[in-house]
C-alpha cells in the first residue's frame, strides 16, 4: 500500500474515530465520515466498503494501542513470573479506567465493542505476541511449568475473555478488584513451577 493510500486511511480511521465516540457506531452514517474528513463519499467506499469495516479498524488500533501501553509499564527487573502477573493486574487497572473514561459516551459505542468474534481474536493474537516471550523466559529460567505452550498460552488467554468495557460496567469496582486479584492469584500458581522466583 502507498504512503498515500496509508495517509487516507489513517485520516479516515481518525475522523470516524471521533465521530464513533461521540454519536456511537448505529448513529454514524459514512455520509458523517466523509463529511468529518473531507472526502468524497465514492472516495470513502474506495478504501472502506463499510462503516462497520472502519468500526473494526479502530478498535483493533485502540487494542494494540492499549496493549502496548500496558507492556511498556512492565518494571524489567521483575522475576518472569511477577512480570506476568503484573501484566495482569495492570491490564485490569488500565482497562477499569478506560472505561470510566468512556462511561460519559453513548451506550451505542459499546454495542458492537468489539465488533464480532474476528476483532475479538485478533486482540488475543496481540495478547499472544505480548505473553509468549515473557513465558518462554520463565520456562528457560525454570519459573514456569514447562507443558504446551500453545494450551498453557490459551487458558492465561481465558482471562482477558471477560475482562472487556461490558463487564467493567457490570461489576462494582470493589467486587472486581476482589475478583481479579483472585483469578491472578489461580493463574499464577497454575503456571509456576513450585512458586519459586527468580
Amino acid at each position: 500500500m502507498q504512503q498515500n493510500d496509508l495517509s487516507k486511511r489513517e485520516n479516515i480511521k481518525s475522523a470516524a474515530r471521533r465521530l464513533f465516540f461521540h454519536f456511537g457506531l448505529t448513529k454514524t452514517s459514512m455520509d458523517d465520515i466523509a463529511k468529518q474528513c473531507n472526502l468524497a463519499k465514492p472516495t470513502l467506499y474506495y478504501y472502506y466498503p463499510s462503516k462497520e469495516s472502519i468500526f473494526d479498524e479502530v478498535v483493533i488500533d485502540e487494542a494494540r494501542n492499549f496493549i502496548n501501553k500496558v507492556e511498556r509499564k512492565i518494571p524489567l527487573e521483575l522475576p518472569t513470573d511477577e512480570k506476568i502477573a503484573f501484566f495482569f493486574f495492570t491490564y485490569y487497572q488500565d482497562l477499569k479506567k478506560y472505561a470510566k473514561k468512556l462511561a460519559h459516551l453513548p451506550a451505542a459505542l459499546y454495542e458492537n465493542y468489539p465488533h464480532g468474534r474476528p476483532i475479538v481474536e485478533k486482540i488475543n493474537e496481540f495478547l499472544r505476541e505480548k505473553l509468549l516471550p515473557l513465558f518462554q523466559e520463565g520456562q528457560s529460567r525454570g519459573l514456569l511449568k514447562n507443558g504446551d505452550q500453545e494450551s498453557i498460552l490459551s487458558a492465561l488467554l481465558v482471562m482477558t475473555d471477560f475482562l472487556n468495557l461490558e463487564w467493567m460496567r457490570r461489576i462494582d469496582e470493589q467486587s472486581g478488584d476482589k475478583i481479579i486479584q483472585q483469578v491472578i492469584e489461580i493463574l499464577m500458581n497454575g503456571i509456576r513451577r513450585n512458586n519459586t522466583h527468580e
